[in-house]
């Protein structure tokens, strides 16, 4: 008898820790700036199909400017810039090229909604 109890606790454990790591992996719905510019510039990717290889990696500043980097499959780099100065808005590039400058909020927005 205590054995079938022992297995089911094993399973139950294992379908908790499961469902953790999904969980993990969610976009908070509020939370902090970094975080939010980090979501944004990934949105933003997203929005423009961009074929990433390395998600980008976000740091935060003195001067409360956010910046993130990151790399696509094909090696071009990836830059997601929230100024401390303005910071609501963001920069997002791929190799050079514009994807985003603007308000980050209405990206998140659109992400949250499904629509792009």
């Amino acid at each position: 008898m205590r054995r079938p109890l022992a297995v089911a606790g094993i399973l139950v454990a294992a379908g908790a820790l499961a469902g953790c790591s999904q969980v993990a992996a969610l976009a908070p719905v509020g939370g902090t700036r970094l975080v939010e510019v980090r979501f944004a510039t990934i949105d933003v990717l997203e929005e423009h199909a961009v074929q990433v290889e390395l998600a980008p990696v976000c740091r935060r500043a003195t001067d409360a400017t956010i910046s993130c980097v990151g790399t696509t499959r094909d090696g071009r780099r990836i830059t997601g810039i929230s100024r401390g100065s303005a910071p609501d808005r963001l920069t997002v590039e791929v190799g050079g090229d514009v994807l985003h400058d603007g308000p980050y909020l209405p990206v998140l927005d659109r992400a949250a909604q499904g629509t792009s």
